[in-house]
């Protein structure tokens, strides 16, 4: 964007979104709003009514944000993101269809069922629905934009590293595995992993109509898969089984443990009851019974 519109340093507005947009973009001005105060950067503020001028940016972006606004505050977040930018809109996230709501699911069913918690961020896409990605662009082709969509993270793809993600969550090591999991990701298969059906989608609007200049950046992922090929992620998918069924081994070895337990202590309290009083007394009733039976 910045080659299309002829500078190398930008003033961009990142919509809802964190630290991580200046980590990937160090030679741009960017400029974080969000309604959190738990980053200190960023200017709180409603990504539906944003404290900026008409036109105040080159390029304003969101990532991964508008399917956490409520449906009816969809339309006024878009039109706001329309208003403060001068060049460029970019708006990236997942976005609803068939395999996306089934995975989101399995997701959901899997984290569950393992912590006994619903992911909070997950959580959101359920309840308020994924949003419809025909919508979003014809609201900013009424608007006047120009738009190009790029997908971006096959679904099968997504599904599998999200299990495996959530699967090493649980310790130290994991969680060390999972930084450089994503590290790994990001590096070698991001650039060829953009292709139908899709979990996110890349949608850029221009707002003086004109798309053509910034078309490179699809022709860029298509270089990527035609020197790399499709990236094979059937190991990721063996290595969760692999962590299921070793949760599931753990999970019965907890269970032994406590029978175990269990077992331990009502063999402390038999031995307890018959050194007691109770014990001794009982042992008199029966030999007195056993005398008058044998009378």
């Amino acid at each position: 964007m910045a080659a299309a519109l002829g500078r190398s340093r930008l003033r961009v507005l990142d919509v809802g979104g964190a630290e991580l947009t200046q980590q990937f973009m160090p030679e741009h001005e960017i400029i974080v709003t969000n309604l959190s105060l738990e980053h200190p950067f960023a200017v709180q503020s409603s990504g539906a009514a944003l404290p900026f001028i008409d036109n105040a940016f080159d390029v304003v972006l969101t990532i991964d944000t508008l399917e956490h606004i409520p449906p009816a505050d969809r339309q006024m977040f878009l039109s706001e993101m329309m208003r403060v930018a001068n060049s460029y809109v970019l708006i990236t996230g997942p976005f609803a269809s068939p395999i996306n709501h089934e995975a989101e699911r399995l997701l959901d069913d899997y984290i569950f069922e393992t912590t006994g918690q619903h992911y909070y961020y997950l959580a959101e896409h359920l309840e308020f629905g994924l949003p419809a990605l025909h919508d979003t662009e014809r609201q900013l082709i009424a608007d006047g934009c120009a738009t190009f969509t790029i997908p971006s993270g096959y679904t099968p793809r997504w599904i599998a590293m999200m299990l495996l993600r959530f699967s090493m969550a649980g310790t130290a090591q994991g969680r060390a595995a999972n930084q450089w999991l994503e590290k790994l990701y990001n590096h070698q298969f991001y650039w060829i992993d953009h292709t139908e059906p899709s979990y996110r989608q890349v949608v850029i609007a221009a707002k003086d109509g004109s798309i053509e200049a910034i078309r490179e950046i699809g022709n860029l992922f298509a270089v990527g898969k035609s020197a790399y090929g499709e990236p094979d992620f059937d190991h990721l998918l063996a290595l969760w089984q692999t962590m299921s069924v070793a949760r599931i081994f753990d999970a019965y070895e907890q269970k032994i443990s406590l029978l175990q337990s269990q077992n331990e202590m009502m063999a402390a309290n038999i031995k307890a009851f018959e050194s007691g009083r109770f014990m001794r007394f009982m042992s008199t009733i029966h030999a007195l019974r056993r005398h008058f039976e044998g009378v």
